[in-house]
């Protein structure tokens, strides 16, 4: 089969196996993949840039194995990064993006702060991934999303929200570059904690499956040292092609369920366009802590 050759930006970039599905019988091809982060790269890279990133590949589609690749081996135009554990990849630009399609890598995953602050976080992300499946479940988490904005900004701390593409949502809370990943780590279990006082009967922080007892996980396990978190606009290794979407408080109100938004939604604006402008200080939410 003759790779097909995709317009990026200044770069024209091949995809081999156009015709491969990658989502089942039914389901985007690795060139509509390729063409879907062509589209949204005005959305995704500015929230994207200068992060390393890990890719969750599926050569063979989502029906069959997948594996993390932290240090692919990358055209001599992608820029890489040196971090602790070796030179990471960073998508600068939408020919990087239809490179990993070309990987079959579906989803990027990336760090949570950025060059030339690497170790020093600019966001700090809760997840809210259910125990169960559904509507049902869907409304756990939209009820302790609501339940994180509020001690967010009690703190002083703005509160971005995204479905995950997945089973739940991401909260996005935008810093200042003050503190180490580990402080903020810290900062995140101090608020996970706050969150789950709420409503203990059916929030937890609790790390281990068996101690939770069917209540939902406050996770702020994605905040530490070189820990990733799903990139906003990724598209989730599912099937439907869902991806991981930043939404808008009232959006939030109107979904089922964390995969409603999918690659054949077309969107023009996002909701974490802004987000930097909102970035506070950890220090100062420390301080409110204490």
């Amino acid at each position: 089969m003759k790779p097909a050759r995709v317009r990026a930006g200044r770069r024209v970039v091949e995809v081999k196996r156009p015709d491969k599905p990658l989502f089942g019988a039914d389901g985007p091809t690795k060139l509509e993949l390729a063409e879907y982060y062509v589209r949204v790269a005005p959305l995704m890279l500015p929230l994207l840039r200068d992060r390393p990133v890990a890719l969750e590949r599926y050569p063979d589609g989502i029906d069959g194995g997948g594996f993390y690749v932290k240090h692919p081996t990358v055209p001599d135009w992608v820029r890489e990064v040196d971090t602790s554990g070796g030179r990471m990849m960073v998508c600068q630009d939408a020919a990087a993006l239809v490179w990993c399609a070309d990987q079959a890598a579906i989803t990027q995953h990336a760090w949570l702060s950025r060059e030339p602050n690497l170790g020093r976080p600019d966001r700090m992300v809760f997840d809210f991934d259910p125990p169960g499946a559904g509507a049902e479940a869907f409304e756990q988490c939209r009820a302790a999303a609501h339940d994180t904005r509020k001690v967010l900004d009690d703190l002083g701390l703005a509160a971005y929200v995204m479905t995950t593409g997945s089973r739940g949502v991401h909260i996005h809370s935008p810093l200042r570059p003050e503190l180490a990943d580990q402080e903020v780590r810290d900062l995140a279990r101090e608020i996970a904690d706050r969150v789950a006082a709420r409503r203990p009967d059916e929030l937890t922080t609790k790390v281990r499956k068996n101690a939770r007892e069917g209540r939902l996980f406050v996770d702020y396990l994605r905040n530490g040292r070189e820990q990733l978190a799903v990139a906003p606009y990724s598209v989730r290794v599912r099937p439907g092609a869902p991806e991981a979407t930043p939404i808008t408080w009232a959006e939030l109100e109107e979904l089922e369920t964390a995969a409603d938004l999918t690659v054949a939604d077309r969107r023009t604006e996002c909701p974490f366009a802004h987000m930097a402008a909102h970035a506070r200080s950890p220090r100062k939410a420390l301080r409110r802590l204490g």
